[in-house]
């Protein structure tokens, strides 16, 4: 469930949310204020305790301190758990400490900032190394092994669970596995159970999204759009709603969590009931000037839903934070849009 960008028709081009996002804190570049964390006390039985990940097994014998968080969204799930981790991976503004979802709960402690560690992992580890760390999480991260034996030998990290692919993870097993990691395990179940109790009440709520289908697309600067599965985050998020992936467009996911529609096939988006647009640096207002996408049977129809750019980020990560947060702003635009 990698972070918000959108990619141009026939080319692999990343790009990194970066949003200007309202009552954010100031980040710490150095670390200078790494007293601040904290973790509860472990809950009884929880250590010692053995993660299998990606790259093997990492055994944690007893409760840590100073967790680091290098994982998009890893930040999130700790602090709803009660720890304030010394680094945090942003994913919506890379320059802020904080975001409207998290801010009350990191406080006036300062994190320090780990940028765009969804493309470039690497040139963090040694910002994260700094702030010694007595445990990392890069569950919400794509390292390579080379990354991982140098944040391994130094210090114990947890990664996505085997089997769970790049970028796919479901947001009910990331917090899981962080949650048994830092010695919470049963206090990680509750937010799991709080939160799907959450998704459930949309659903009944909301009982005209059954059987009705959802997708997530952001403008392309040429014309057409991205797409995104149900497995990215984006469409994770539809899902939790109760909506279903158009059968008809899977063959437009053609790279994993994401795939393209060209200009000229923008009406194959007129098979979901609901679109789902995001925002990316100005891409809904070049969309709804688009005579071709406007064209579409769910432009006309009023199906489409456009999300600014803070909502589609913190859509592409769902956590136990962002999703009520996401829920509050795109539940009653897509109620509204599904007839």
């Amino acid at each position: 469930m990698r972070p918000q960008r959108w990619r141009t028709l026939g080319a692999a081009t990343a790009a990194v949310a970066a949003l200007t996002i309202t009552a954010c804190s100031a980040p710490d570049e150095s670390g200078s204020d790494s007293d601040s964390a904290s973790v509860p006390t472990a809950e009884a039985g929880a250590y010692p305790v053995t993660i299998d990940h990606v790259f093997g097994k990492t055994t944690i014998d007893s409760q840590r301190k100073r967790v680091a968080a290098m994982g998009v969204g890893d930040a999130d799930n700790l602090l709803a758990l009660g720890v304030k981790p010394v680094t945090i991976a942003t994913f919506a503004d890379p320059d802020a400490t904080s975001s409207p979802w998290n801010a009350d709960l990191i406080g006036d402690t300062s994190p320090t900032v780990l940028p765009n560690t969804s493309s470039e992992f690497g040139g963090q580890i040694a910002k994260a190394l700094s702030t010694n760390p007595d445990l990392i999480t890069a569950v919400g991260a794509v390292p390579t092994r080379e990354q991982y034996d140098t944040l391994a030998k130094t210090t114990p990290t947890i990664l996505r669970p085997t089997g769970a692919t790049a970028w796919e993870t479901p947001w009910d097993v990331q917090v899981t596995e962080i949650g048994k990691a830092v010695g919470l395990p049963k206090a990680a179940e509750a937010k799991v159970a709080e939160t799907k109790k959450y998704l459930t009440d949309v659903q009944n709520q909301h009982p005209q999204f059954a059987g009705k289908t959802g997708v997530v697309v952001t403008g392309a600067p040429n014309g057409g759009v991205s797409i995104y599965s149900e497995g990215d985050g984006r469409g994770q998020t539809l899902t939790g709603y109760g909506l279903k992936f158009p059968e008809q467009l899977r063959s437009a996911i053609t790279n994993g969590f994401y795939g393209e529609l060209a200009a000229e096939s923008l009406n194959r988006l007129d098979s979901a009931d609901v679109v789902v647009a995001v925002d990316w640096a100005g891409s809904n207002d070049k969309l709804r000037a688009d005579p071709a996408f406007q064209r579409t049977a769910a432009a006309r129809e009023g199906r489409v839903v456009y999300l600014d750019q803070e909502v589609g980020s913190a859509m592409s990560v769902p956590t136990v934070l962002t999703i009520p947060w996401v829920g509050s702003r795109a539940v009653g635009p897509i109620a509204d849009a599904i007839k």
